[in-house]
């Protein structure tokens, strides 16, 4: 398939159409609205200690639910419709000239290519190649801490990192192998890609994912309590291997149950007696994306964990899960 050539000779078998977001830099006003906003009272806070339950999502297939992708007679959230609007947008200069051919390399950002979904025995369609939304995870450590100023409720015009929104963010874990992580939020964006809102790069109390059009709708529609796109860096094993790197982070209802399964939209909410733990009814997820900054927008570039795959191959992206979080 073209649009996948040049992905799929570099990540397969663990392609990853990925999901959630990129930007560009931030700018020194947005930088000083930031630093101001440090002196108020964050509008949320989110936080898991060490010793609590953690996952590393490793790659692997996804159901696509028929409510947000529609069937093979009535297809909907058509990846061809995504890029044309962000060609659209490039074209009238609403949107940094890099973001189809972005899109191209990872297109579940926005939808998913009608060539990519597979039908099985029971009629429902999969995207087979190996993505950050499976249902595969093994426990490792780690803990966080976020703080979220959430300053306006709509994205502001101009590039992706003029905005007043704010957060704060550093995280530690572990992958499967036993490899130490740090990653360290610099600064919040927009994501510039088509029909994307993310309430200025800082939603509070509201829903994304699935058929929203904001985030990649591999994920179900979500209950979010605190939500970040940003860019950051990412220590591995004390050195700073990764810098730059876009990374989304949010705090939600639970979308997985006992079994780890990612609960589908037709599935949300899950009720209590099937959330991954008993009492526990939201938790947070770290997402680092194969993609940084330039001048001319986001680019696609896969990130190289120190955790190899079985082909391997580092894995390209990092999907890591606090159970246990705690929201102030």
């Amino acid at each position: 398939m073209k649009i996948y050539a040049k992905f799929t000779q570099r990540l397969l078998p663990v392609a990853l159409p990925l999901l959630l977001l990129a930007l560009t830099g931030c700018n020194k006003q947005s930088m000083k609205t930031a630093a101001a906003s440090d002196a108020q009272q964050p509008t949320r806070m989110a936080k898991q200690d060490s010793g609590k339950i953690v996952y590393w999502v490793l790659p692997g297939p996804r159901r696509l639910d028929a409510a947000v992708f529609g069937t093979p007679g009535h297809p909907k959230m058509l990846f061809k419709d995504k890029l044309k609007a962000a060609q659209q947008a490039v074209a009238a200069h609403k949107m940094p000239p890099s973001v189809p051919g972005l899109l191209k390399h990872l297109p579940i950002l926005v939808g998913v290519p009608l060539k990519a979904r597979v039908p099985d025995a029971n009629g429902n369609w999969w995207f087979r190649h190996p993505n950050p939304f499976s249902d595969k995870a093994r426990i490792v450590k780690g803990d966080f801490t976020a703080a979220y100023w959430d300053v306006v409720k709509k994205d502001p015009p101009g590039p992706p990192g003029k905005t007043p929104d704010h957060a704060r963010m550093v995280a530690h874990f572990t992958d499967p192998a036993g490899n130490t992580y740090k990653v360290v939020l610099k600064h919040v964006v927009k994501p510039p890609f088509p029909g994307y809102e993310t309430a200025g790069g800082v939603m509070i109390d509201d829903y994304h994912h699935g058929n929203t059009g904001t985030g990649s709708p591999l994920m179900p529609k979500v209950r979010t309590y605190a939500a970040f796109w940003g860019v950051g860096d990412v220590y591995i094993n004390g050195k700073l291997a990764e810098p730059h790197r876009v990374m989304h982070m949010m705090t939600t209802e639970i979308v997985r149950d006992r079994n780890y399964h990612l609960a589908l939209d037709s599935e949300m909410p899950l009720p209590s007696g099937r959330w991954h733990i008993k009492g526990q009814s939201h938790h947070t997820h770290l997402v680092v994306l194969p993609i940084t900054p330039t001048k001319q927008g986001p680019v696609f570039k896969p990130l190289k964990t120190a955790f190899m795959l079985p082909n391997g191959m580092p894995q390209p992206f990092i999907h890591v899960m606090f159970e246990q979080d705690e929201i102030s």
